[in-house]
């Protein structure tokens, strides 16, 4: 799916401005990037709700278009942060950062889980510990979802940053020994592991 949304340039800064432009249903925007300096847009505050929905959460590239006509500047670009204000539910402000084709980048990815564990079917309990993984990649080759195989996980077992390295094409980042994801046995099982341990 490609994700687009539109922005004009703005010429005016400050608190005043930038309440202005709420009034007309616009969002105050900056993007920015290794190889530009940093340049105050404004977007549509509906089409940037519409945006956020497709994405669900996901760091995804986006076309950002500024300007009209013949004089509009194209740009592939991430959403590094989105301002919302704590009680009136609406935007303040929205970050974009043109994203180095050529460039390795770090992004968090969602964590999905595939398979049916060993350990649930004897009555433990799935424990997913992280919901996103931080991946180092091009900005072209994001993917949509890491993938986590845990069928063969049993009772106590887990699967960590490091174990699953093998599994995915991208490079992970973090901690190697940070668990992801672990079947929790019974608390009668459990008990009954820590008894036999004790003999």
């Amino acid at each position: 799916m490609d994700y687009e949304i539109n922005a004009s340039f703005r010429s005016t800064i400050g608190k005043g401005a930038a309440r202005s432009l709420r009034r007309q249903n616009l969002v105050p925007a900056v993007v920015y990037g290794p190889s530009m300096e940093s340049v105050t847009l404004a977007v549509p505050s509906l089409r940037l709700e519409k945006l956020l929905r497709e994405m669900e959460g996901e760091s995804r590239l986006v076309t950002l278009s500024i300007g009209e006509g013949a004089e509009i500047q194209t740009r592939k670009v991430l959403l590094r942060e989105v301002q919302v204000h704590p009680f009136r539910r609406r935007f303040l402000h929205v970050d974009f950062f043109e994203a180095p084709m050529d460039r390795k980048i770090v992004v968090n990815v969602p964590i999905e889980l595939k398979g049916d564990p060993i350990g649930v079917r004897k009555g433990g309990t799935l424990n997913l510990i992280l919901r996103t993984l931080a991946v180092r990649c091009l900005p072209a080759e994001i993917p949509d979802r890491i993938y986590v195989d845990v069928r063969s996980l049993d009772l106590g077992g887990t699967i960590t940053i490091a174990g699953l390295s093998s599994q995915v094409a991208h490079e992970l980042m973090g901690e190697p020994s940070q668990a992801l994801v672990t079947v929790v046995a019974p608390e009668g099982k459990a008990k009954e592991g820590e008894a036999d341990r004790g003999k």
